[in-house]
């Protein structure tokens, strides 16, 4: 295993503190007839972050990508909603949104590039915040230090710690797993025509699961990346990128945030009433 990194309470709670969850409900009957006639639940990893003073929720690209095509498979999406529990043990529930497939969301997958986007209104942002909530701010994800930060860790919430139901309460049990950074690309993950970071997964470095897990779900999750211990009396980070796909040898491949960042911050200064907008 690579050399541990301890992050105590206190430490996880400034990563997991920007953390959430989309969901939403099908009752599509695709999805009922996979669930003894009821609707299923979908829950997916994503994180807030702070584009020229908006505020957006990100998640990976093929989350809406594969909803687009559930929705012409006949899937029917409602009970859109922004989850903190898993990070925030309000007792509260789930906040709901008001996520368009074809209004305010922004996707892309293609190439390598695995980045969605939800604009966040005034009123949801304001709720999260009174949860402990808050976005990512541009000195956390386009720092120019990054060699200085060479432990990563990767937030998500794996399907299979979750039991997810269409109506009243769910529960779920999110991740924070170190992860190796790689230097060349694994033999398991294809080839891109953008690059990709790549990773391995220390499973052993999650408390009570030594053994590898299924990180199906996780997708979507927030790749941070912190100093070299001790930290000290000031805590840093750095946002690196998004979890976009894996392979079979315990392996992640990592879409780089800055650069998608960057641009998205590019077409709101000339969009200033930026919305999003669905792309396919």
């Amino acid at each position: 295993m690579a050399t541990p990194l301890f992050l105590g309470p206190e430490d996880l709670k400034n990563l997991h503190r920007h953390y959430i969850n989309l969901t939403c409900v099908d009752s599509g009957e695709p999805a009922k007839a996979s669930n003894g006639g009821l609707p299923v639940r979908y829950n997916f990893s994503a994180f807030v972050v702070e584009v020229e003073g908006v505020h957006l929720a990100i998640t990976a690209g093929h989350v809406f990508e594969d909803l687009k095509q559930a929705q012409a498979a006949g899937a029917i999406l409602s009970n859109w909603a922004i989850d903190d529990s898993m990070v925030r043990d309000h007792g509260l529930p789930v906040y709901p949104i008001d996520l368009d497939m074809n209004k305010n969301i922004f996707f892309y997958h293609k190439g390598g590039v695995d980045f969605g986007v939800y604009v966040l209104s005034d009123l949801a942002s304001s709720a999260l915040a009174m949860h402990g909530i808050v976005p990512i701010r541009q000195e956390h994800w386009d720092a120019q230090d990054l060699e200085e930060f060479p432990f990563w860790t990767l937030v998500g919430q794996p399907t299979g710690f979750a039991t997810l139901r269409p109506d009243g309460t769910s529960s779920k049990c999110h991740v924070t797993v170190q992860l190796t950074p790689l230097a060349q690309r694994p033999e398991g993950l294809q080839p891109t025509q953008y690059p990709r970071l790549f990773a391995r997964i220390e499973f052993a470095s999650v408390a009570q699961h030594e053994q590898r897990f299924d990180i199906g779900g996780m997708s979507g999750g927030p790749v941070f990346a912190t100093r070299q211990p001790p930290q000290g009396s000031a805590y840093e980070y750095r946002l690196i990128g998004i979890q976009s796909a894996w392979d079979q040898r315990k392996n992640v491949a990592v879409c780089e945030v800055r650069p998608l960042l960057r641009a998205l911050a590019l077409v709101m200064q000339a969009r200033p009433q930026f919305e999003g907008a669905a792309v396919l």
